[in-house]
């Protein structure tokens, strides 16, 4: 089936690339600002220093002097520092083509170094009030000889100090990104657990157990001991997979089926001719990934609160299709329904509480979701949602991620 578009909606791949390139534009504009303030406040620092070691020397300089010799040098690399931080942002060292990097570097760094001296050079005669050069030569020699060193060095620190910026958000985006992730595979594994939990205890209920093994007992005096072998073998094979403790966060639609396929032929025999399940599962949505022990819940609240009210026969219907972009699971049972405020509290168990929480958990609370209402025609109809998708391991927008 194919997936549903709003009109005027952005695809998710192209929502992800804008979102990514606003950031990266925020980002430039935040470091050219901290670049700015970083070039003033040294400026500031260097006359402060200079304003000290005057007064130590016993040669006194007073403070417009200080700031006119040291902050316009500083100030006016300012002008450079947007190129400085394209350069450095798209030619690093830690890539293959680090040789290439340091090409670019060296020529376009030792481009912006001569022209901050060559300007510097130029404004100095009108900011520090000394005579202009009486040739080029001479003016050469001074940006040549005076500053060009200092640029170069200037311009090799600025780089440095990004990029060991942006090595520390790199170390630290990576290590609050494992510690999320870590964080959710915990909370998974006790989601699961807990699922497991319930589910064991649903099918260790005497009356559940009392009902297999009767009726075990039952084909066995009928010498039907094929069925009877059968049915132990599932009910082996259900504890069996409730019970394994490397139970994957997500399994395929077809294997949580027959997982709970051997739960309702276990029920079947239970209930006899009063149950009759209805399945009704899309062809695609079968290889789709969903948590396990998921419907097991629903089911297990359709069945008690539902079927085995009733006096007389009564359906489960379980389905599956692909929404859009989304999964849909719905169990549905032809019992009284939740008008009674007491059946709809009841109903409202922590089965369908930890289901929700799971759900939240593995894909966000705006992505997924699980309701419970009355159906139409009579009877109680729970719902969950969840993203389609058809790999393991795919990354979520969990809440809070």
């Amino acid at each position: 089936m194919s997936s549903v578009e709003a009109p005027g909606d952005l695809p998710m791949e192209d929502a992800f690339d804008a979102d990514e390139a606003l950031k990266e534009k925020v980002s430039f504009w935040k470091a050219l600002g901290v670049a700015a303030l970083a070039y003033t406040g040294v400026g500031i620092l260097e006359a402060t220093v200079d304003f000290t070691l005057s007064r130590v020397s016993g040669s006194p300089r007073d403070i417009p002097t200080v700031l006119r010799t040291q902050v316009p040098w500083w100030v006016l690399w300012i002008i450079f520092a947007p190129a400085v931080l394209v350069l450095a942002r798209r030619y690093r060292f830690d890539s293959p083509r680090w040789p290439r990097s340091a090409v670019v570097h060296a020529g376009l760094g030792g481009i912006i170094s001569l022209s901050h001296s060559t300007l510097y050079a130029i404004m100095s005669p009108y900011v520090l009030g000394i005579a202009v050069a009486a040739t080029p030569w001479a003016q050469a020699r001074i940006v040549l000889g005076r500053y060009l060193f200092t640029d170069l060095m200037t311009y090799i620190a600025a780089v440095g100090v990004y990029w060991s910026y942006e090595y520390f958000r790199h170390f630290r985006s990576s290590a609050l990104a494992a510690a999320r992730s870590e964080a959710q595979a915990a909370r998974l594994q006790l989601r699961l657990a807990d699922a497991r939990i319930h589910a064991l205890r649903m099918e260790l209920n005497p009356h559940f157990l009392f009902n297999a093994l009767n009726s075990v007992a039952g084909l066995v005096r009928k010498r039907e001991h094929d069925g009877a072998i059968d049915m132990l073998a599932r009910l082996g094979e259900l504890l069996r997979t409730t019970l394994n403790r490397d139970m994957p966060p997500e399994v395929t639609l077809a294997e949580e089926l027959a997982l709970l396929r051997r739960f309702l032929d276990i029920e079947l025999v239970r209930f006899g001719d009063r149950l009759r399940v209805v399945w009704e599962v899309e062809a695609g949505a079968y290889d789709a990934f969903v948590p396990p022990l998921i419907l097991q819940p629903l089911v297990e609240n359709a069945l008690r609160h539902g079927i085995a009210k009733r006096s007389g026969a009564g359906l489960l219907h379980v389905s599956a299709r692909q929404v859009g972009l989304q999964l849909e699971l719905v169990v549905r049972d032809t019992g009284e329904g939740l008008a009674p405020r007491p059946v709809r509290a009841e109903r409202q168990g922590i089965g369908l509480s930890n289901t929700r929480s799971r759900l939240e958990e593995l894909y966000g609370a705006e992505a997924s979701s699980v309701d419970l209402t009355d159906a139409p025609g009579g009877g109680a109809r729970a719902r969950i949602l969840l993203p389609f998708h058809l790999s393991r391991g795919r990354e979520h927008a969990a809440a809070g991620a």
